[in-house]
């Protein structure tokens, strides 16, 4: 045995006997945009999390859809647009959603002409989303199935995941309508631009569904197990640090966005609200969520999959298990 392969084993040992992972490992993990939604990926990145279980993260900004598409090739590991892979899932693709972030929407549907005064006035026109399938075509989707009203009712224009390049889309008045987020609504705000701008629907008080959260691909749960659940753990460690430190996370969020901590404050508080508490849904929930996919998808309600088809909440229930019994607490 030469050399290299002598101190490859060595370190192959003492991984094993320590539990250490042997070298750092490459992931490749995506987000659709910078807001507060997913300001548990970055504080767990910022504080080691991932480091912590072995792994050298590489961050994509990739939309929903575009980031699924991804997983569904194998050319990313996991993705935080977690609702944007049911409905692949749905139609057959080989993934699962591991946790979720938010149980609710934090969109909100704003005009952006003075002649826009309600929902209704926007028949037939386009609204702008960060890419098509994502979380905020699902939850204009949402809202269109409570209305009651046909899925065409409006068109999307996917406006890309730059904030600078939304906020100028906003501005120009180039779209009818957009969807955004609370912060990319003080942001405009605070310069001006929202002077025509009308509120037309808030999608946390409109619908109840899955938004955000982590999802791989069965390939990733069956031949690298143990890599999924470190990569759990890291994320729940995320999610519990965000949820408990208030103005630490208020200072992260504010950073990544170029933005005042006063600024963003209340945004902060409200997503708090927001958040599942132990990174899963219930099974209620659960069907419920494959039922109204498979609604937006005119499926036949008795050939949809059962919900642990879609969901695979194992690695979040013993990682939660695990740091319970650890007594673990994020240090501020």
């Amino acid at each position: 045995m030469n050399r290299v392969y002598r101190l490859a084993a060595l370190a192959g040992f003492v991984a094993l006997v320590f539990g250490w992972p042997a070298r750092a490992e490459h992931v490749k993990v995506t987000y659709p945009n910078l807001n507060g939604s997913y300001i548990f990926f970055f504080t767990a990145i910022d504080n080691g999390y991932y480091k912590d279980e072995g792994f050298d993260i590489e961050v994509l900004e990739t939309g929903g859809g575009p980031a699924t598409a991804a997983l569904v090739s194998g050319d990313i590991n996991f993705s935080t647009s977690g609702s944007s892979a049911i409905s692949a899932i749905i139609k057959g693709a080989k993934l699962k959603v591991l946790l979720v972030g938010e149980d609710r929407p934090d969109w909100q549907i704003w005009s952006t002409k003075k002649e826009i005064q309600s929902f209704n006035d926007l028949k037939g026109q386009q609204i702008g989303v960060i890419s098509r399938g994502d979380t905020g075509e699902i939850g204009i989707r949402y809202y269109l199935m409570k209305l009651n009203q046909p899925s065409d009712f409006v068109a999307f224009t996917p406006m890309g995941s730059s904030l600078g390049t939304r906020m100028a889309m906003f501005k120009s008045g180039s779209l009818p309508a957009a969807v955004l987020h609370p912060g990319d609504v003080e942001i405009l705000r605070n310069s001006g631009g929202l002077e025509n701008g009308k509120l037309l629907a808030d999608l946390r008080q409109e619908v109840r569904s899955t938004f955000n959260g982590l999802a791989t691909s069965d390939d990733m749960i069956k031949n690298h197990t143990d890599e999924v659940e470190r990569f759990v753990r890291a994320t729940r460690k995320g999610m519990i640090y965000t949820r408990n430190h208030r103005e630490e996370s208020i200072k992260r969020f504010a950073g990544y966005m170029k933005a005042k901590p006063e600024e963003l404050a209340g945004e902060y508080d409200l997503l708090r609200t927001l958040m599942a508490l132990d990174g899963t849904i219930d099974p209620g929930v659960q069907a419920n969520e494959v039922k109204l996919r498979g609604a937006m998808m005119d499926m036949d309600p008795g050939k949809l999959m059962p919900p642990s088809d879609v969901f695979n909440f194992s690695f979040a229930q013993k990682v939660n298990a695990q740091l319970a019994t650890q007594g673990w607490k994020p240090e501020p």
